[in-house]
């Protein structure tokens, strides 16, 4: 069994993978990084749990425009974006709390 070793906001993860997509999961975890730096530069230090939510989101919402057939919004600031994100992760969190 293969491993790869994703380094994202300065936390390491050893991810287990099957031999030969070691390659393949560094890339998308570089890819995770880029969006969670993305994150923390705009907002600044951001809890880890919701790091990860929204950075799962943007992932997500990048995912359901692609398979929609909707082209990249390029022309929108990321912190249009990551404002919506953070909208929606309080929201969560608020539905969350007993």
């Amino acid at each position: 069994m293969g491993q790869a070793l994703l380094t994202i906001t300065g936390r390491t993860y050893r991810i287990s993978c099957r031999d030969g997509d070691e390659d393949r999961i560094s890339r998308l975890g570089d890819e995770i990084a880029v969006r969670a730096d993305s994150i923390t530069a705009s907002l600044g230090s951001v809890p880890e749990g919701q790091l990860l939510v929204m950075t799962a989101l943007m992932l997500a919402d990048e995912l359901s425009d692609t398979r929609a057939g909707v082209a990249p919004a390029a022309a929108t600031p990321p912190m249009m974006d990551i404002t919506r994100l953070t909208r929606i992760v309080e929201r969560l969190e608020t539905l969350a709390r007993p």
